[in-house]
């Protein structure tokens, strides 16, 4: 089988993060197949004979399921039926600045998402889904050829079948990481996390962990963070950098790629969330949701502000964590456990139509 694998690593670590782990599940289960890998922001009109030379093309996670994914982010043809071989869309999700009710039930597809829906749909295929909100913004948009299967981040095929916390516990944290924040407005948030990060575990190694490159904020911030005695880190370019993770007592921060791969290495992990991409996350896995904003109607009008409040929620979610035995992290990794099955199906579906 040759399969041809779409996909956004570019700068963002977690970007390569899901194609390499989307290409290690489709390896596992046809281990025999070849790979042949296209980048997702630049037309491939004339790679097309190629592509349908391949048994079928994979769009391997991201922000698939939003408006202007095709064409502006995923220029790939200006013609879908150009397209000869099936489609699949392999545990994408949708992306909005909040996945509350309104916005999850209020979004609508516009015609060219539409049509990249219909030819992922036209040999049978399920649609995959990385979270609940991306599930119910499709059922409400009139699709439910669907497959809950999380993204393919989520899966470290060393881990799966793994349920138990069995780290040091917070009171026994040495090293603990944190990712950056991809939202400029938020660093004084995260300069606030990494100075009560040092208060709260005292002596240990702290890492802030840049996913996408150094960011022009970190020239004001890094006195402070000499002063609190914090590792600076870029891991862009690759998911080679996301090894600094694996021995971690504990990650916090706001990088949604960086809570999904230490939950798929067992570890704890705390996520602050930026946008829906996080806060849906956290909501299908049953995890504390911290958002680093919040909305109130000011003047007849809804206006985002900062959460003032989020260390202190940090702090309990913390306590909670200790206090509650780590029971909602072992929650999280059964449901991720759950929910390898749903991708193991829905990977396995291709052979059915080719």
């Amino acid at each position: 089988m040759k399969i041809a694998v779409l996909h956004g690593a570019i700068i963002n670590a977690g970007d390569f993060l899901i194609k390499n782990r989307a290409i290690s599940l489709l390896k596992y289960f046809y281990p025999d197949s070849e790979i042949v890998e296209y980048y997702r922001n630049q037309s491939l009109e004339e790679k097309l004979p190629e592509i349908n030379a391949c048994d079928i093309l994979v769009f391997a996670g991201g922000p698939g399921y939003c408006n202007g994914f095709y064409p502006r982010m995923a220029p790939v043809t200006d013609d879908l039926n150009k397209i000869k071989i099936p489609v699949m869309l392999l545990g994408m999700g949708w992306w909005e600045h909040n996945s509350d009710v309104v916005s999850q039930y209020s979004y609508q597809f516009e015609e060219p998402m539409r049509a990249l829906f219909q030819k992922a749909m036209e040999k049978g295929l399920k649609m995959g889904c990385r979270d609940i909100a991306t599930v119910n913004v499709l059922r409400n948009n009139g699709y439910d050829n669907i497959a809950m299967t999380g993204c393919p981040a989520w899966y470290d095929l060393e881990h799966i079948g793994i349920t138990r916390y069995t780290g040091k516990g917070l009171t026994s944290s040495r090293k603990i990481c944190i990712s950056d924040c991809g939202n400029m407005a938020n660093w004084g948030l995260a300069v606030e996390l990494t100075q009560f990060v040092r208060r709260f575990f005292g002596n240990c190694e702290i890492y802030f962990v840049c996913h996408r490159g150094f960011p022009d904020a970190r020239l004001g911030i890094e006195p402070i963070m000499k002063e609190l005695n914090v590792h600076f880190m870029d891991i862009s370019g690759s998911d080679e950098g996301f090894k600094v993770y694996d021995d971690c007592d504990l990650h916090i921060g706001f990088r949604v790629h960086a809570h999904i791969y230490n939950l798929s290495r067992r570890n704890l992990s705390i996520l602050l969330e930026e946008d829906a991409r996080g806060s849906s996350l956290n909501e299908t896995l049953g995890l504390p949701e911290i958002k680093t904003k919040y909305l109130q109607v000011e003047k007849g009008a809804l206006q985002y502000h900062i959460n003032d409040k989020m260390i202190y929620q940090v702090e309990d979610a913390l306590l909670n964590l200790a206090e509650n035995h780590y029971c909602s992290m072992e929650n999280a990794y059964r449901m991720m456990n759950q929910y390898f099955e749903n991708m193991k199906r829905h990977i396995l579906s291709i052979k059915d139509i080719i």
